[in-house]
């Protein structure tokens, strides 16, 4: 897989054709899945549910609970571990990923109570769902909107015409050795042609709750990258972990070197502000 050009090329969709995906191609997923790097070693499965699930789901799952209408919607479930969740993010998004390679279309569902969605759509499992994903054929529109939520009355509306454009830039993104600091990124991560700015790029790009991506990169001593988790009150602890597993896999899939570990890292934080992974260069 061009990891850096799915990054780039993938999307969120949120209206679809009533265009059926062919089973041929939903189980080349579900075997891609199968087989998917991952964080942590727990076992995870993907099943694949009709447009029927829709309206089983409403009320589980969707911004406000108002569920996004698709052809197919793959639910990840996780054997229970410390960090189903961040490797439930990570999963889903290679699966998404592989989905573009296949010309698919794709949008996260969130939720808030993974029992909930097992409830509603009638899944017995000892595994916990930790993922919800729209996939199908998107209908074509000539721009999209962008909803960022700074604050309550900090609310950017951005037509975005092409979809290469971050969400947060690199600089918003990354800092060196401390949170807040960037002094020294540019010499650091190279620039277009180097593998730290890739990947840098390719954590800009990460879809998130709200568009929010409420986490840092740090490049601490010129030896590591630390994931930090930033304090938000839009983003609850789901959807924060989801996002963690989702930065980490583009960030992983552009550097492929060592892998994440996951847990506290030697670094001093602001109040508030949490390390939730290294990657060692």
């Amino acid at each position: 897989m061009e990891y850096g050009a799915l990054i780039q090329n993938r999307k969120s969709v949120r209206a679809f054709k009533d265009k059926a995906v062919a089973a041929a191609t939903l189980d080349e997923l579900k075997a891609f899945a199968a087989k998917s790097d991952r964080l942590a070693d727990v076992e995870t499965e993907l099943l694949v549910f009709d447009c029927e699930a829709a309206k089983a789901l409403e009320g589980a799952c969707g911004y406000e609970n108002v569920m996004i209408g698709a052809p197919t919607y793959l639910v990840l479930l996780s054997a229970d571990h410390e960090y189903a969740v961040e490797n439930g993010g990570y999963v889903m998004e290679d699966v998404i990923l592989k989905a573009t390679e296949l010309d698919l279309n794709t949008c996260w569902i969130t939720f808030t109570d993974g029992a909930a969605v097992a409830a509603a759509l009638g899944i017995e499992s000892d595994k916990k769902v930790v993922a919800v994903a729209a996939v199908g054929y998107g209908e074509k529109t000539t721009k999209r909107l962008r909803i960022n939520i700074k604050s309550m009355s900090n609310v950017d509306v951005v037509a975005e015409r092409g979809y290469f454009a971050p969400k947060k830039s690199i600089y918003e993104m990354v800092c060196v050795d401390k949170i807040g600091n960037t002094d020294g990124l540019d010499v650091a991560m190279g620039f277009y042609n180097d593998m730290l700015w890739n990947a840098f790029y390719a954590c800009s790009l990460t879809p998130s709750y709200l568009n929010r991506q409420p986490y840092t990169l740090v490049l601490k001593d010129a030896s590591k990258v630390i994931l930090v988790a930033n304090p938000d009150e839009y983003t609850d602890e789901l959807s924060a972990k989801t996002g963690h597993g989702i930065v980490m896999r583009h960030f992983d899939a552009i550097a492929n070197l060592t892998g994440w570990t996951l847990g506290t890292a030697d670094i001093e934080l602001p109040e508030g502000y949490k390390a939730v992974a290294t990657y060692s260069l």
